[in-house]
């Protein structure tokens, strides 16, 4: 009889335990990965929106601050608005519109508005603020 050598039956074939668990941390992984990802541009998402949020609200400041200053215009206060949007903003607020307005008792308004740049297909915030300044003039006594 030749000598052979027999691997043991552990080392030769796997027993159906250590395939059933192997199974088991695809299977975790096929649902895991995904639902960290999500996770991850959720945040991302977040932080897009509080990033346009600070945007609009700093340009609706500028706005009133350059139409309510001493000599300032409604049309100054637009171009102010619009300016910071333009180069803090344009790829975080889309679609942006800035109103400036006269109100009643030397007040001006302004208002920006705008969509948050979406990286979730199904997701579309708004963001807005609202400014009112008084009309800074200088007058004479007497």
């Amino acid at each position: 009889m030749p000598w052979s050598r027999k691997w043991p039956e552990w080392l030769s074939r796997p027993n159906s335990e250590s395939r059933s668990n192997e199974e088991g941390s695809v299977v975790e992984a096929a649902v895991v990965i995904p639902a960290a990802m999500l996770v991850v541009l959720v945040a991302v998402q977040s932080a897009l929106w509080a990033h346009a949020e600070a945007i609009v609200q700093a340009s609706a400041s500028q706005g009133v601050r350059a139409a309510s200053v001493a000599g300032g215009s409604l049309a100054a206060g637009r171009a102010e608005a619009q300016a910071l949007l333009a180069h803090t903003g344009r790829q975080v607020v889309t679609q942006p519109s800035v109103v400036v307005e006269a109100m009643p008792g030397d007040t001006v308004h302004v208002h920006v508005a705008g969509t948050v740049e979406a990286i979730l297909p199904w997701v579309h915030f708004q963001v807005s603020a609202d400014r009112t300044g008084t009309r800074q003039e200088f007058r004479q006594s007497g």
